[in-house]
């Protein structure tokens, strides 16, 4: 990072690259010509090669950079010398178009065959039978003339052209030689913001390296920085420079100082009370600064929250909040989406999911990534449009492309591209009836009502049931839909009184989605029983469908609602929530309720709480107990 970072390396020395044509079979020919994209790591002067293979016939070759034609070279015809076009080039830093395009050269005749040239060797039985084939063949063609010149006495013997022989010509490959006489490795964006003293290669001054290393520590260890620290690091400059390295080589050597730093891996709040559960202390401005943008962005705090911090500004509640919606608003907030929402949805886990092809076959990696931009899309819709946190459990929209959307039955979607879809009927809506969620919570080759029963308690209701015990049988995999539905079998395995407890809320709630088969398919039977979705709630609520069972799920607002709340405030502190948390969470519900649970009001409720603006102490861990070796006394 800190060698890609600072450019400190003299100009590298000459060397030969070669970029070689697609590999084709033997008996086939490749394209013509070769087009190939190189970087070119300086500035300088490079040689540029290109060789031709192929039959040899009388061409012209023409070498391109960038789409402009450099120079036209005659292609030497002569058996056993090599057909290399060689020209030098200045070349500026960067990727650049290489191209060799091959015409034929009507002013040269072509070489001869050189299977006419090749002596023969002797072989009379193979020479006999050629010789007779030959003779059968040219029988065959004077009949074939002669039955021609009889039908039409116009016709008239036209000799026949030899085929030459071997492959095509075409560009076999590049040869690139360089650099010679190069520039300076050009400067990089973050060499420019490292450097910020404003002089030149070769003239800086002690000074310049504190004034470097003080803005640079700042930024990488998201607070105010001491001069000792500073001090510390301008060392590794002065050492550096001590053993013949340039500066920018010692600045470099001190910025991989700081990468490894604590301070800089990790978010470091400083307690006055650490080992005191009960006492709490508010965050200063630096570190509530990384904690918002951590929270929102996953990553370190901007210009303007640095900006807000030294001037102790940013715990004020109306520029709190300014920043909240700002953070939202900036597309940086894709990564809450990716990071929270992979976690909480569970569509992350779609990169680690294979469907049984024989059963699935138009699952593929094209749909596997639509499932997941689908739900990424969603989420994000709610963030930036500031929509109800509701619409996860009944939103009338969603996101599609051609593939997802043949999945889904809905017509007029074409192509790769993403456009939304408002939503009719009862069979999409929300994220409970999306791909992402129904694939996930199913296995290779089946659905599983108790998985999404499970994920249902679990994401919508935060009420995970607990593991299962040891020694429960499985179902028996091979009567699901031919001898037993997926409901009976569930039904037998529910009599089990050990197995009911948990089973009663989870069954039901995964009854509701069995119209979705594995990849999310809607579908009426499973094998050759007809879908019942039918469902009693251990409430005593009936559903007969997944609508109904969403109307139902968004009939308890209150529950979805403290259970995101708790889910996002978790990831927010990075850590579990404890007995003391439950005041903050009782509030943010009661205030997220009040602004008709819009997204934006949850983030800011939580930013605002006093579990994301304090820091409690934690208890002393106790010594761990020294393990006995076996023999010892007891």
């Amino acid at each position: 990072i800190a060698r890609k970072g600072i450019v400190a390396d003299p100009p590298p020395k000459p060397t030969r690259e070669r970029i070689d044509h697609e590999q084709v079979p033997r008996e086939e020919s490749p394209k013509r010509d070769l087009d190939a994209k190189h970087p070119f790591p300086v500035e300088g002067d490079y040689d540029v090669r290109a060789s031709v293979g192929g039959r040899h016939e009388a061409l012209l070759l023409t070498l391109w950079l960038d789409g402009k034609a450099l120079q036209t070279f005659p292609v030497i015809t002569e058996e056993d010398t090599p057909r290399v076009s060689e020209m030098w080039v200045h070349v500026p830093a960067g990727e650049h178009q290489l191209k060799a395009t091959l015409q034929h050269d009507d002013s040269r005749p072509d070489a001869p065959d050189p299977e006419d040239a090749k002596p023969k060797k002797k072989n009379q039985v193979k020479d006999k039978i050629e010789a007779k084939e030959k003779d059968e063949i040219r029988d065959k063609n004077l009949d074939k003339e002669k039955d021609a010149a009889k039908a039409d006495p116009a016709v008239k013997k036209e000799p026949v052209k030899k085929k030459p022989a071997g492959r095509n010509p075409f560009v076999d490959h590049f040869e690139i030689r360089g650099p010679y006489n190069p520039q300076a490795w050009p400067l990089t964006a973050s060499h420019k913001r490292i450097f910020i003293c404003g002089h030149e290669s070769g003239h800086h001054t002690p000074e310049c390296a504190r004034k470097i290393l003080d803005n640079l520590t700042r930024r990488a260890y998201r607070r105010p920085v001491t001069a000792d620290e500073v001090e510390g690091l301008a060392r590794f400059v002065n050492m550096a420079q001590e053993r013949g390295d340039s500066f920018e080589q010692g600045v470099r050597i001190a910025l991989e100082a700081t990468l490894v730093s604590p301070n800089f891996l990790f978010r470091i709040e400083r307690d006055p009370n650490p080992n005191k559960p009960d006492a709490a202390h508010r965050l200063n401005d630096f570190e509530l600064a990384s904690r918002l943008s951590y929270f929102l962005w996953s990553s370190m705090p901007d210009d303007e929250l640095f900006r807000l911090a030294v001037e102790n500004k940013l715990h004020k509640s109306e520029v709190l909040a300014a920043q909240v919606r700002r953070l939202l608003a900036d597309p940086k907030s894709m990564a809450l989406v990716d990071n929270f929402g992979g976690q909480w949805l569970e569509f992350r886990n779609l990169d680690s999911f294979r469907p049984d092809p024989d059963r699935f076959p138009d699952f593929n990696e094209q749909l596997r990534d639509a499932m997941r931009q689908e739900t990424r899309l969603f989420f994000d819709a709610v963030i930036r449009e500031d929509r109800s946190i509701l619409d996860f459990i009944d939103g009338k929209f969603t996101f599609l492309n051609e593939p997802l959307a043949k999945l889904y039955g809905i017509p007029d979607v074409k192509g790769p591209a993403f456009s939304r879809v408002e939503l009719t009927g009862e069979e999409r809506s929300g994220v409970l009836t999306q791909a992402s969620v129904l694939t996930v919570s199913s296995y290779p080759t089946r659905t599983s009502p108790v998985i999404r029963g499970k994920w249902v308690l679990d994401n919508f209701l935060n009420d995970p049931p607990p593991p299962p015990p040891p020694g429960v049988p499985n179902l028996n995999e091979a009567a699901i839909g031919t001898t037993a539905s997926m409901r009976q079998q569930l039904e037998q395995h529910r009599a089990s009184p050990a197995c009911a407890s948990c089973h009663s809320r989870m069954d039901p709630l995964g009854f509701g989605l069995e119209n979705y088969d594995v990849i999310g398919r809607w579908r009426t039977h499973d094998g050759k029983f007809p879908v019942d979705s039918t469902g009693t709630l251990p409430g005593g609520q009936n559903f007969k469908s997944s609508a109904e069972l969403k109307t139902i799920l968004k009939s308890n607002k209150d529950a979805f609602a403290r259970c995101l709340t708790e889910k996002l405030l978790t990831y927010a502190l990075g850590r579990g929530l404890e007995r003391y948390d439950k005041p903050a969470v009782n509030l943010i519900c009661r205030r997220l309720a009040a602004n008709q649970y819009r997204f934006s009001s949850l983030a800011l409720e939580i930013v605002k709480s006093m579990a994301f603006q304090e820091r409690h102490g934690e208890a002393p861990r106790a010594a761990p107990q020294a393990m006995a070796f076996a023999g010892a006394k007891r």
